[in-house]
């Protein structure tokens, strides 16, 4: 047809499916077919398939089977970079898409550390539901952080500033921390000596993991550096029960050990460090009323934090 200018798939070239590079991408950041398969809710077997027609579409190996997982090929890197970009655009279109919709209504997914979750945000999000019936929050808390810019939530409340591009944030709060221990332990062992590093004291720690991302694994080594480590965990609130059950020392947000009043506050000869709080979202949707709207509702209730 003369004078039309209509776009054509050139002969031979294979039809790319977003699925097809959905599924690429959470196999190149998982390094697993287990893994991948866990972070979309399906199966092994449909994994392994659909990475199979996907190579045999393209006509190319994406990824070799290594012992330590899977590893992308020379070709796979390079589809990587575009498949990336894609999943970029896909994700601004939608969240762009989503900020037509009007009112305080619909679904927010929030994300957090699981005692932040459960001892500060629930109250006010169950708040803001009352206030406001025809949202519906849905409150995450998980140790791997959930990605902003991939949509797996759309507000995250951590500790420390956001270091991803395209977001927005602000401080919303400084949470105090002390030293605990319950009245069995100072019984049996006493005060700490800090004069001594804390020599005969046990503690209780984050776990290998994490305890260099904790602020006060810094004070411990400073101020109680001969105290035995006697139980770790990931878990504050289970740090906080071992506390209780007579495990050691323990340092603890003092919003936390006030839902555990067998706990005593240990006088210290310096302030155990505070966290900073930070609130992140997705620049693109800061015009949606549904997000804005619980962002603003967090961060006037938590102003008491500072």
């Amino acid at each position: 047809m003369q004078g039309a200018n209509v776009s054509r798939k050139p002969p031979g070239l294979p039809a790319i499916e977003w699925d097809d590079l959905r599924y690429f991408l959470t196999l190149a950041r998982e390094k697993s077919l287990s893994g991948a398969a866990r972070s979309l809710g399906t199966t092994q077997p449909t994994m392994s398939r659909r990475l199979e027609l996907f190579e045999k579409k393209l006509g190319a190996v994406l990824f070799q089977r290594r012992p330590s997982g899977l590893e992308l090929t020379g070709t796979g890197r390079q589809i990587l970079d575009y498949a990336g970009r894609m999943e970029d655009a896909a994700l601004a279109a939608e969240r762009i898409a989503t900020g037509s919709s009007a009112g305080l209504s619909g679904t927010i997914r929030v994300t957090s550390a699981e005692w932040l979750g459960a001892r500060v945000l629930s109250p006010l999000l169950a708040e803001f539901c009352t206030l406001h019936p025809e949202m519906n929050i849905e409150l995450v808390t998980d140790t791997e952080a959930l990605s902003l810019t991939r949509r797996e939530t759309d507000i995250a409340v951590r500790f420390g500033r956001f270091e991803q591009e395209g977001l927005m944030q602000r401080k919303i709060g400084s949470l105090p921390f002390g030293l605990y221990a319950a009245p069995g332990y100072l019984k049996a062992k006493g005060l700490p000596d800090f004069r001594q590093g804390g020599a005969g004291a046990t503690v209780i720690a984050m776990n290998a993991a994490l305890a260099e991302s904790v602020a006060e694994t810094k004070w411990l080594r400073h101020h109680l550096a001969h105290a035995h480590i006697a139980f770790r965990s990931n878990s504050r609130d289970g740090q906080a029960a071992a506390a209780v059950a007579g495990a050691g020392l323990v340092c603890l947000p003092a919003r936390l050990a006030g839902a555990y009043p067998q706990l005593r506050a240990i006088e210290t000869p310096a302030p155990v460090p505070s966290r900073d709080v930070w609130l992140g979202f997705h620049r693109d949707t800061r015009g949606i009323p549904r997000v804005r709207g619980v962002v603003d509702f967090l961060a006037e209730r938590t102003r008491r934090l500072r």
